[in-house]
């Protein structure tokens, strides 16, 4: 674990405690639970769903993958534990925004044009609790939340 003072967050003056990403696949809370095993699926099968919808209604193999492999790869990302699929999320969830403002400019409203909606209210979510959530911070970032100040204190004393 780190040693040291550590800065408090910004927001919320919570200071983070940093370890390792060894530490942290050896800690507990350095699994998976039902949560992130949903995300996971979901951005799996959103990344089939959305090859498969493109593929059967005449999109070139090149479109249709390059739209779907974006989710497929972020779950597999998140499934595996990688640092790096907390932006590959961040930049889903932009780009289910910007598909939804894009398609509301096209003045149909349609159930087909929902589906953007839908999916951009659940990336959004998701991306809120990978951003905020103490596990994804721990498992994905290798931090957790300091919460008691005891610690603190010690260190002071110890000082």
């Amino acid at each position: 674990m780190a040693n040291g003072k550590e800065r408090p967050e910004f927001y919320s003056g919570i200071p983070w405690v940093h370890v390792t990403p060894e530490q942290a696949r050896n800690l507990p809370q350095g699994t998976l639970n039902a949560p992130l095993i949903a995300i996971s699926l979901y951005f799996l099968l959103i990344g089939m769903f959305k090859f498969g919808l493109l593929f059967s209604n005449g999109a070139g193999v090149g479109v249709a993958l390059l739209n779907g492999a974006w989710p497929f790869l972020t779950g597999v990302g998140l499934a595996l534990r990688v640092p790096w699929s907390i932006v590959m999320a961040l930049i889903s969830s932009t780009l289910t925004v910007w598909a939804l403002v894009r398609g509301s400019q096209a003045g149909v409203v349609d159930g087909a044009r929902l589906y953007p909606l839908f999916e951009t209210i659940i990336n959004v979510g998701i991306l809120f609790y990978l951003v905020d959530g103490d596990r994804p911070n721990l498992i994905y970032r290798h931090r957790f939340r300091k919460y008691s100040i005891e610690d603190d204190q010690k260190d002071e004393a110890l000082d």
